[in-house]
């Protein structure tokens, strides 16, 4: 990686008029702001298919991408746009409603004078497995679980029989991949073309309601009914004390091993396409895992089961990977500290945590290696005007700055971004709400919460900010 700062931003939380952001023109005007500050980065999050909340984390495919993100105003005329009343004011289930309306009718606009023979043919390993689970779990209306025994099994009679009588809906869910992937295309080619990498993520984790699930079933912990024997979650951390039950599948890495595991080679090689780097989310699972069984409602009866360790990172080498970081935040043990020095890889840092009640915090800015990526503080975090409401924790912050406790909050967040930069570490990532000194109300997500999450939307002023000049001169003068 070279030296640099980044911006995080989720694709979603772009401006645009319809309130909720995509591949439009506010995209590249967002690429033109990075490159004027000097930015070499941006980290977007997962491009995979939300689930109902917003969330990327939660995808119903490892390798598909949202079609919220494919902008219309590309291929529709105003009136024709109008005439679906898509406008900020909607909420998000009735957004999805009337874009999803919108895009059906993209499709029956443009697809026969489309050719996506080609994009079927570099993706034939995943896109037709994706299609027929997404016309299954419309018409069924239910996740992979929950579908009747007959079509349970991707090679039964009745699924046989029910992909012959619905080609034009399993070709409708391929269309919209390919203008996805069209347009991600031609915005990555351009934020590149202006000296921006991307950043993107990928979840460790599938969703229970997952083509994964349908079509890979020998990848997964199951039983003899489809049905999983442990599911993820996590034991108490730096996020949630008492732990989080995550509800997904777990992986059968024995099974994986005799595959040289080539599910989670494809998975990275297909992403790799996508991101110019990729951050491993909860990065330790691969070096042992939380398992608790499958219908538990706590995380108290969960094991830890030893993972794939080095042994995967061997494979993602034998194939060219090289492009990762690793999400190694939480509490994390000497055995999962090893595993990341023995791959060679960045880990994260993130500065909020040095101030936080851990006496020991591996966080502090002294500490910072040069082979990491730091934070103020990720999409997990409170925004750092937010952190600073909480008075113990300033007052650390300023203690170790040797600043006054009586400094304005939005002046600390300043010396916080100076100081981060400042750091060894090669990368640095600041969240755009942080250079905007906005406070908790513009948090993007909260663990272990179900409201208010991932609806953060950026101002369409944002480049009006006083501050972009300082921060200029700033990334400029730390050779970032």
């Amino acid at each position: 990686m070279e030296r640099g700062c980044g911006i995080l931003l989720p694709i979603s939380a772009l401006p645009n008029e319809y309130g909720f952001g995509c591949f439009s023109r506010e995209a590249y005007e967002f690429v033109d702001y990075l490159s004027e500050l000097g930015m070499k980065y941006w980290q977007i999050l997962p491009l995979g298919i939300v689930d109902d909340v917003g969330s990327p984390y939660s995808s119903v495919s490892a390798f598909a991408g949202e079609p919220l993100y494919i902008d219309i105003d590309k291929i529709l005329s105003d009136d024709e746009i109008s005439f679906f009343k898509l406008d900020r004011s909607l909420s998000f289930p009735e957004y999805k409603k009337r874009k999803m309306e919108a895009l059906r009718y993209c499709f029956s606009k443009l697809y026969y004078a489309t050719n996506i023979d080609k994009f079927i043919e570099e993706n034939d390993k995943w896109i037709y497995d994706y299609a027929i689970y997404m016309v299954l779990k419309d018409e069924l209306g239910v996740g992979f679980t929950k579908f009747p025994k007959e079509y349970k099994d991707p090679e039964s009679p009745e699924t046989i029989e029910y992909i012959k009588t619905h080609s034009e809906e399993i070709i409708y869910h391929i269309f919209l991949q390919y203008l996805f992937f069209s347009q991600w295309k031609k915005l990555k080619d351009y934020a590149n073309s202006k000296g921006i990498k991307i950043i993107g993520d990928v979840p460790i984790y599938c969703s229970m309601d997952s083509v994964d699930m349908y079509a890979s079933k020998k990848n997964f912990m199951l039983d003899e009914n489809g049905l999983p024997t442990y599911i993820s979650g996590v034991p108490g951390d730096y996020f949630n004390p008492d732990g989080q039950l995550w509800n997904n599948p777990l992986y059968d890495y024995d099974y994986m091993k005799k595959t040289n595991y080539d599910w989670w080679v494809n998975r990275i090689k297909h992403l790799s396409k996508l991101y110019d780097l990729i951050r491993i989310d909860h990065f330790r699972g691969l070096e042992s895992f939380f398992a608790v069984p499958y219908g538990d409602k706590t995380v108290k009866n969960g094991v830890w089961i030893k993972g794939p360790g080095m042994d995967i990172f061997e494979e993602f080498y034998a194939n060219g990977i090289k492009n990762l970081i690793l999400e190694d935040l939480g509490d994390i043990s000497y055995a999962v500290k090893a595993l990341r020095r023995r791959t060679g890889l960045a880990g994260m840092k993130v500065m909020q945590f040095a101030f936080d009640y851990n006496t020991k915090s591996t966080h502090m800015p002294h500490d910072y290696e040069k082979n990491s990526v730091a934070y103020l503080g990720t999409h997990d975090n409170d925004t750092f005007m937010g952190f600073l409401e909480n008075i113990e924790k300033k007052n650390k912050f300023c203690e170790y700055f040797h600043i006054s406790k009586d400094t304005p909050n939005d002046v600390v967040t300043k010396i916080a971004i100076e100081n981060l930069l400042s750091t060894n570490s090669v990368v640095c990532i600041l969240q755009m709400q942080d250079i905007l000194f906005q406070g908790s109300e513009a948090r993007i997500n909260t663990p272990g919460t179900c409201e208010g999450n991932w609806i953060y939307k950026l101002d369409s002023n944002y480049a009006d900010s006083q501050y972009g000049e300082y921060l200029k001169e700033l990334i400029k003068n730390k050779n970032r």
